[in-house]
């Protein structure tokens, strides 16, 4: 087996973590309840917490979503994008891969609008091949913080959450002082987000995600969250189409997105992106009170992705060029 001690790019033991468990107990308390999660059995380990969580609009966009964020998935891409939404309502979807980069993923997102602050939580789990299950809850919150006419605004918001990762190792690091068995790792992380839209058919954006490298962690070993920085910027031309932009930096790794969306004479639109040489594509139907998309889209070699969601409004606002 690999060498269990890799400085901090890798994994590092810690058995006095299980010292400082009682006193985060409070603080992890959401992470706690992630620990049901099923973990298959697995030779394999994870060297980094993956926090990015896509929706079926933002995967079919390339991945160029977090200036234009205007469904409740925006909490785990840009929360300032949340007030796009308004009201109350819900969303849900269910992505399969295929090749060894895993089998499924599912979310569930829940929003509502309170003294002019737009409040929201999600839960997804996410189960790979390779025996590594993750999962998270995330809560978080957005408001407008200056309104100008025919739609411009600046809003911020900024979320919470709480992730596990477990796995199973078959073999274990006799010099390491490992033993096979069952590991896991929990950590509380945040993120933040701005937007701003000079006028109602641009945007901007920025948003960062896992502020806290190390979390308020407590488990087996320590596994780090990889933090990303997100900058955006859209063009939203009336209700017809929108092109946008994402530049994405995750440690040394910047990465660019860019997605192109068409509204049909139906309540359809038809989405298309790309984002490192990879290219994905999707379509969303508008049906007012719901809507239902479907994506795919290649996430690594010889790897496809699909999968298909459905957000239900409650009470849903009308918005300018949205």
């Amino acid at each position: 087996t690999q060498a269990y001690r890799r400085g901090n790019q890798g994994l590092i033991l810690l058995p006095s973590i299980w010292q400082m468990q009682k006193r985060l107990q409070c603080l992890t308390a959401a992470a706690v309840l992630l620990s049901f999660f099923p973990v298959p059995a697995s030779a394999e380990k994870p060297e980094r917490f993956d926090g990015t969580i896509s929706s079926t609009r933002s995967m079919a966009l390339g991945g160029a979503f977090s200036a234009l964020a205007d469904d409740i998935t925006a909490l785990t891409v840009n929360p300032a994008g949340l007030i796009n939404t308004g009201g109350a309502a819900l969303y849900a979807d269910y992505m399969e891969r295929g090749g060894e980069s895993g089998p499924w993923e599912g979310k569930l997102f829940g929003g509502f609008e309170r003294w002019g602050i737009i409040f929201a939580a999600a839960g997804s789990n996410r189960s790979y091949e390779d025996g590594i299950a993750e999962g998270q809850l995330s809560a978080g919150f957005a408001i407008n913080v200056m309104s100008g006419s025919v739609g411009s605004f600046i809003s911020i918001g900024g979320a919470l959450r709480a992730g596990r990762v477990a796995f199973d190792l078959e073999e274990g690091c006799i010099p390491c002082g490992v033993e096979a068995g069952r590991y896991s790792y929990n950590a509380l992380t945040g993120d933040l987000g701005l937007m701003i839209r000079p006028l109602p058919f641009i945007s901007f954006s920025i948003s960062t995600e896992n502020i806290s490298e190390t979390g308020f962690g407590s488990g087996d070993y320590y596994i780090p969250w990889e933090r990303t920085v997100r900058y955006g910027a859209a063009w939203l031309h009336e209700d017809r189409f929108t092109v946008s932009w994402e530049s994405r930096h995750t440690g040394e790794l910047v990465t660019n997105h860019f997605g192109f969306g068409l509204r049909t004479a139906l309540p359809l639109e038809i989405m298309a992106g790309i984002s490192d040489e990879r290219i994905y594509g999707g379509t969303r139907w508008d049906g007012n009170r719901w809507r239902a998309s479907v994506v795919f889209g290649q996430e690594a070699e010889n790897a496809i992705i699909t999968g298909a969601s459905i957000e239900i409004f409650f009470n849903r606002p009308a918005r300018i060029y949205q």
